[in-house]
C-alpha cells in the first residue's frame, strides 16, 4: 500500500514539475540567448562575459529558486505527515508488538499514509497555479 501511494505521489509531482518547467521555458530561452550574445561579443574580457552571463541568468535563477522552494515546502508537509503516521503507530503498538498487533496497526498505517498522499496530491494543483501565477507576474 505504501508503495502505491509513493508511486502516486511521484507521478503527481512529476506532472506538476513538468507543467511548471513549461511555464519557465520562454524565460530559459531568453536567458540562454542573452548569454550567447554575451559570448559572441569578442571585445568583452573573461570577467565581463562572466558578469554579463550572470546578469542574463539572474531572473531565471531567482524563478527556479522560488519554484524549488515552493515544491520543497509542500514536500516537507508530506514528510511530516508520514512521520506523524509512523509516530502514532509506534506509540499505539508499544515497544515489542505481537504479529497480530503489527497487522492491526499496519492497516491503520496504510490508511494514514493514504490520507497523507491524498492531501498532498490535492494541494498540487493549487501549488501549480500559484507558482505559475507568481512566475508570470514577478519574474517575467
Amino acid at each position: 500500500m505504501v508503495e502505491e501511494q509513493q508511486k502516486r505521489v511521484e507521478e503527481h509531482t512529476s506532472r506538476i514539475l513538468e507543467e511548471i518547467d513549461k511555464s519557465m521555458r520562454k524565460m530559459k530561452g531568453d536567458a540562454y540567448r542573452c548569454a550567447a550574445n554575451c559570448c559572441d561579443n569578442e571585445t568583452y574580457s573573461i570577467q565581463k562575459i562572466q558578469k554579463c552571463v550572470q546578469n542574463c541568468n539572474q531572473s531565471l535563477d531567482q524563478a527556479q529558486d522560488f519554484a524549488r522552494d515552493e515544491i520543497e515546502r509542500i514536500q516537507n508537509r508530506l514528510q511530516r505527515c508520514v512521520m506523524d503516521c509512523s509516530d502514532k503507530i509506534k506509540d499505539a503498538a508499544g515497544p515489542n508488538p505481537s504479529q497480530h498487533t503489527i497487522e492491526k496497526y499496519g492497516n491503520q498505517f496504510d490508511k494514514c499514509i493514504t490520507n497523507c498522499a491524498d492531501n498532498y496530491c490535492n494541494m498540487l494543483p493549487n501549488l501549480e497555479k500559484t507558482v505559475k501565477s507568481i512566475l508570470a507576474t514577478k519574474f517575467h
